[in-house]
């Protein structure tokens, strides 16, 4: 655990190793937050979330450009994910956190993000390409009067200055989307195998050894989660694109 007392420890917090990471790194960071926070010691919670937060803070900028031309929902989606992050950073049930935290902050970030978008009826399916395509799933209340096209000879009423759905889009990288379809496995553990096979590209022996399970344990949740994975896509596919019926 990081001692607190230790004379040194703000310039330790700060300081980077000659690969560029933090001598001490996130992990340690959620570890001795947990830690503090079984002893009681608020005091030293606060501190520790307070680095976490700062390190995060450029992902969050990132991740939420997206929204740059809607500063109120941006600055939301950037305390949700400051809150999630903490919430979870302090639940010992989340392992994940403490194994890869790059990519459960990745993950992070892109839930928080679509589930703004969904919110405020700005989220959009895909093609192929990555392009916006359809309807918006959801258009909230507060936004169905200013949808509606004012009447033409009424010259009082200025049509609706809608946001361009396109703009936040063109910004997101695949990377977003393979993060947003891993949200449908509610199990880190699988979530975690996922990522590092299909996106790290890491072999099945070292999987094993990250996640402590055996390598046919890995091997087996592996093909179930990407079964799932093929369904879940398939239903989205099928929501988007309903079958024509004959007349």
């Amino acid at each position: 655990m990081i001692d607190l007392n230790d004379p040194t420890l703000q310039e330790r917090l700060l300081r980077r190793t000659p690969e560029g990471r933090y001598e001490i790194s996130e992990i340690e960071l959620v570890k001795s937050m947990r830690a503090l926070q079984s002893a009681g010691n608020t005091t030293g919670v606060h501190l520790l979330a307070e680095v976490l937060l700062q390190r995060c803070a450029p992902l969050f900028q990132r991740h939420s450009q997206g929204l740059r031309h809607r500063p109120d929902l941006r600055e939301e989606v950037i305390s949700n994910m400051s809150e999630h992050l903490l919430r979870e950073a302090l639940d010992p049930k989340e392992v994940f956190i403490t194994q890869n935290f790059i990519h459960y902050l990745r993950c992070l970030c892109v839930d928080e993000f679509n589930r703004v978008l969904r919110q405020e009826g700005l989220y959009y399916r895909r093609d192929e390409e990555g392009r916006p395509s359809g309807r918006p799933q959801h258009v909230p209340r507060s936004l169905v009067e200013s949808l509606r096209p004012a009447a033409s000879d009424d010259e009082s009423s200025p049509n609706a200055d809608v946001a361009d759905p396109h703009d936040q889009y063109e910004q997101m990288h695949a990377i977003d989307e393979s993060q947003r379809i891993l949200t449908y496995l509610s199990d880190p553990l699988d979530r975690m195998i996922m990522v590092l096979r299909a996106i790290e590209g890491m072999k099945w022996d070292d999987i094993a050894v990250v996640c402590k399970r055996t390598e046919r344990t890995v091997r087996l949740r592996y093909e179930r989660a990407r079964g799932y994975l093929r369904e879940c896509i398939a239903r989205e596919h099928q929501l988007a694109y309903p079958p024509m019926i004959s007349q």
